[in-house]
């Protein structure tokens, strides 16, 4: 079973971009080099790395380790029609991708996406992305950590199916004061999934660069 942390940054009023529209690398720019150097640390113990289509759309990540020396992980994007922008930079970049589209992305869209290099198309499900699936698929490769950055509907629906085994949170003392912006969950991540009520347990509480970041890990069940 491959292990899924998921990593976010917040602002204190629990948004994960400022605006609606903005890219969540606005926040990122709040980061001190230090903070930046152990962010990507995590990235480069990871085999994979994970965003959801819209974030791939919104913010054109690279998804690459850079303020620290590291071989790059994996970048697996979950995308059940597969229309991701074609001009994407982890989509031309060369760098290994996993593009993970359900079984109505057309023929059309997935012979454009594989055309591209080193870029790898797997179906996994019908009408979405099938993600336990997924997380068998990468396993069964051998892929034992997975990081995932958001956005709020992909991370909700692997708490909605309790995929998750660690969270790391970075608190950005910012306040984004848009009610439109993106909250960290999403209160309808996809059709037939809810959220419940998990319990959750700190483990690690540091400050790294004037940043506090959090993490917590699953509490057993009683």
């Amino acid at each position: 079973m491959i292990e899924i942390t998921t990593l976010s940054e917040l602002t204190i009023d629990g948004k994960l971009a400022l605006h609606r529209s903005s890219s969540s690398k606005e926040l990122f720019d709040y980061s001190t080099d230090e903070l930046k150097a152990w962010f990507h640390g995590q990235r480069a113990r990871a085999d994979a790395i994970m965003v959801g289509a819209n974030t791939v759309r919104v913010d054109d990540p690279s998804l690459t380790v850079r303020y620290v020396a590291g071989p790059n992980p994996l970048r697996v994007i979950p995308s059940s029609d597969g229309l991701l922008p074609l001009t994407s930079a982890l989509l031309n970049d060369g760098g290994p991708t996993l593009v993970a589209t359900a079984s109505r992305a057309s023929a059309q869209t997935v012979a454009a996406l594989k055309a591209k290099p080193n870029v790898e198309v797997v179906v996994c499900g019908n009408g979405e992305v099938d993600l336990p699936a997924l997380m068998d698929l990468l396993a069964a490769r051998g892929l034992k950590t997975l990081i995932v950055e958001g956005g709020s509907t992909l991370l909700s629906s692997l708490f909605g199916q309790d995929l998750v085994a660690k969270i790391i949170i970075k608190h950005i003392p910012i306040i984004s004061g848009d009610p439109q912006a993106p909250t960290y969950l999403t209160l309808n991540p996809r059709p037939g999934l809810s959220l419940g009520v998990s319990r959750w347990r700190m483990t690690e509480w540091f400050v790294k660069g004037g940043i506090g970041v959090s993490i917590y890990v699953r509490e057993a069940a009683r």
